[in-house]
């Protein structure tokens, strides 16, 4: 009886940990309009120019990180995809994990189109979006929860020229943390 009291125990602490929600770290304190937020906790697994111009950042999420995602900038929801027709690849696996069940948030701002990913991994089964079309959202506000892990892309619009990155792949990065600001 005392072993399943452990495990029960140990079970609920973990649920807890996972599921904490940083409510002291809700808001961005002294948002600069020319940033772009993290919209995740994590760390960075790949930042790349792609041709178009657009910046693409993939944030890594362990099952210790808080896994709430947060607007990286002030706009408008323009569309919220969901796909469920995904597989479950390992999400730290960038070339695999592409093709995994997710949801995509478009984000209308003053500075683009901005998306971001909330991309489910091996052992994660759901996704829950809490905002929808047409909500207007401000840096910080939370948009989501991923269950148990996996990875969040962002996608900056045709910023290449514009755009200089302030982070590097393996940095810890949390919603206060700058990716990068507009010139």
């Amino acid at each position: 009886m005392i072993l399943v009291l452990i495990a029960v125990f140990l079970i609920i602490s973990f649920l807890l940990v996972f599921y904490r929600y940083p409510f002291w770290l809700t808001q961005v304190i002294n948002i600069n309009n020319n940033s772009v937020y993290s919209p995740a906790f994590g760390k960075i697994m790949a930042i790349t120019n792609e041709p178009n111009g657009d910046v693409f950042i993939a944030i890594f999420l362990s099952p210790l990180d808080i896994h709430y995602q947060f607007s990286p900038i002030d706009g408008i929801i323009s569309h919220l995809d969901y796909d469920a027709n995904g597989k479950f690849e390992l999400s730290y696996n960038l070339n695999k994990s592409k093709d995994n069940e997710k949801s995509i948030y478009t984000i209308q701002s003053s500075r683009g189109t901005f998306k971001v990913f909330q991309i489910a991994g091996k052992l994660v089964r759901r996704i829950t979006t809490f905002k929808k079309p047409h909500d207007t959202v401000k840096t910080g506000d939370t948009l989501g929860l991923i269950h148990f892990g996996s990875r969040v892309d962002i996608i900056i619009p045709n910023s290449s020229d514009t755009f200089k990155v302030h982070v590097h792949v393996g940095d810890t990065v949390t919603n206060h943390t700058v990716l990068g600001s507009f010139s």
